[in-house]
């Protein structure tokens, strides 16, 4: 039985989002802080934290994060792509808004490849351990499910 999404869903993932992406940033800032103090506008106050326009700046971009996963992994709009297709847009997309959120606002120049280089790292580290995690749940949930589904035939050939 597939589960209904409601509003709920939807914040419940904009606060996963945001609640890693700022604990990301903050080992970030607390390990380059220092150096990238002039350089960024994330990293304004050095290792000694994230600023309130900052922190507001990434809930906003988690928002459109969830709306982009939202619109990719569910079939009320895109129904004919593979998962592997849909995934690929969702995160090119993603690394689309990033880049416009640090011209915006901005958290780093991006016309120099080394922060570039930087967010990839963060974002591929990011997104490989929520791979992990996601998977590791899911087979969790399956596991469960499947000894679920052998109680239940054991009770009803009682």
């Amino acid at each position: 039985m597939l589960k209904k999404r409601t509003i709920f869903d939807f914040l419940a993932n904009v606060l996963i989002i945001y609640s890693i992406s700022i604990i990301s940033i903050s080992i970030f800032c607390f390990i380059f802080g220092e150096n990238a103090e002039d350089v960024s506008t994330i990293f304004q106050l050095g290792n000694k934290g994230l600023s309130i326009n900052t922190m507001f700046e990434f809930f906003i971009l988690s928002i459109f994060i969830s709306a982009t996963k939202w619109l990719f992994f569910t079939d009320i709009i895109i129904k004919n792509l593979s998962l592997t297709i849909r995934t690929v847009f969702m995160f090119g997309i993603v690394i689309i808004f990033v880049g416009i959120f640090a011209a915006i606002f901005n958290w780093f120049p991006v016309t120099m490849p080394l922060p570039w280089i930087m967010f990839i790292v963060c974002f591929v580290i990011c997104t490989a351990i929520s791979i992990i995690i996601t998977t590791l749940k899911e087979k969790t949930e399956n596991q469960k499910m499947k000894e679920a589904l052998e109680r239940l035939k054991k009770e009803s050939l009682q």
